[in-house]
């Protein structure tokens, strides 16, 4: 069993690094609040003071938009299963937080995580009682790891993932190596990801395999179908950042050269990016309509601004094939399978480190290019919206083996099922 405790010198580096930051951070917080006023809301709870748990629930912790997104089908099928049992879910950016109160599960609580710091952690275990806590991915937070241990509390890793680079960087400090030793199971998407945790410090008896969970989503609600609009062709940038955004507005002003009745439906990564990319293709010239205020685009529309929450993937099906974003910006990606899981071609750019496994397997059926840089995909993009044969040979390469890849979700509530067991 690990120590239930850090090395002297581990802990007062990590210490000496952490009180500082707590107000640089706050800072940072405000910041962002200046654009997204939700940054303000219950902050509260950044500190620990959460409102109390009537019952001791099952804890999720789930960071960002596409971690909730990975975890909802296991949060249904724990809400299914442990009827009588509350759920508490927090997140640490307000698109997590919207998309945790999106699912609407029966008596579950969302919140925000406590800052990493003794006497926040401690504060949110004193106030919620969770009797197991399911942490997501890559959150690694040694305060908080060791005090969930302490308090006697399973801690679980899930759909975990470690890229080379976060390796790295934990293996700097020798804090994050003992944090690792910590959770009693840490199920990984890959079996490179397992091997990267226990090169960062995990131990052999705590590591399995169960796969992503993202497999496992089952395919949203369509908003929109291909047959709603006249435009041909037409293509979806997906969870696009800054830096991609004049790469996205020149491959499109690029191809309707060639069709000039092609349709892009842009769907920025951030709310904050909505006006400006408004803005940059008002400036353009070009014909927009927004889902916030026109609904769907008209038979003259040649971008469509995809500026809501929740709605990204319902548009996929109305798409000839999708780009995702964060690839050709330094970012490491966003999830390729949600288009993959509508039968569409997916195009990324080289830095897909944080969906390594999932970009490699359909790039192995055929159904997703890697491209190296900006003028590629304008290349790219255009060659595919002239051969429909192949949108439609890699659409269902892409389907079937989103298909057969299924099967996390199952091994997954396995483990959290042992822990719940004589809980409470």
């Amino acid at each position: 069993m690990a120590s239930l405790s850090y090395p002297i010198v581990p802990r007062l580096l990590y210490g000496a690094l952490l009180l500082p930051a707590l107000p640089l951070l706050t800072l940072h917080l405000l910041w962002r609040s200046l654009r997204q006023p939700a940054y303000r809301n219950f902050f509260d709870e950044r500190l620990g003071r959460h409102r109390r748990s009537a019952a001791r629930p099952i804890w999720l912790h789930a960071a960002s938009l596409g971690e909730v997104q990975a975890a909802a089908p296991l949060l249904a099928a724990l809400r299914a299963e442990h009827a009588g049992v509350p759920i508490w879910v927090t997140c640490q950016t307000p698109a997590g937080r919207q998309a945790a109160e999106a699912l609407a599960l029966a008596d579950c609580t969302v919140a925000y995580l406590p800052f990493d710091a003794g006497f926040c952690v401690r504060a949110f275990l004193r106030r919620v009682r969770p009797r197991v806590a399911l942490v997501l991915e890559t959150e690694i937070w040694p305060t908080l790891f060791l005090q969930v241990r302490r308090a006697g509390i399973p801690l679980l890793m899930l759909n975990a993932r470690i890229t080379e680079r976060s390796l790295r960087r934990y293996r700097r400090l020798a804090i994050f190596r003992h944090a690792l030793a910590l959770p009693e199971a840490i199920a990984c998407q890959s079996a490179a990801d397992a091997e990267r945790f226990r090169a960062a410090g995990a131990l052999d008896a705590a590591l399995s395999v169960t796969g992503n969970l993202k497999w496992d989503r089952p395919a949203p609600p369509a908003v929109a179908a291909r047959a709603d609009w006249p435009q041909t062709p037409v293509w979806m940038a997906a969870s696009t950042h800054p830096d991609e955004e004049p790469v996205v507005l020149a491959a499109h002003r690029r191809l309707l050269r060639e069709f000039p009745e092609a349709l892009l439906l842009w769907a920025p990564r951030h709310v904050e990016r909505f006006e400006p990319v408004a803005q940059t293709v008002q400036n353009a010239g070009l014909a927009l309509r927004r889902r916030s205020r026109d609904a769907l685009p008209d038979a003259d529309t040649r971008v469509f601004l995809i500026d809501t929450h929740g709605e990204l993937a319902g548009f996929m099906p109305g798409s000839d094939l999708v780009f995702v974003g964060g690839s050709l910006q330094a970012i490491g990606g966003h999830n390729v399978l949600e288009p993959a899981g509508f039968g569409l071609p997916v195009l990324v750019g080289p830095h897909t480190a944080h969906f390594s496994d999932s970009v490699a397997a359909l790039q192995a059926v055929g159904g997703l290019l890697q491209v190296p840089d900006a003028e590629a995909l304008a290349v790219q993009i255009a060659a595919l919206l002239r051969d429909p044969t192949r949108r439609a040979a890699m659409g269902r390469a892409n389907a079937d083996c989103v298909a057969a890849s299924r099967g996390a979700l199952e091994k997954t509530k396995a483990l959290v099922a042992q822990r719940l067991v004589g809980g409470g």
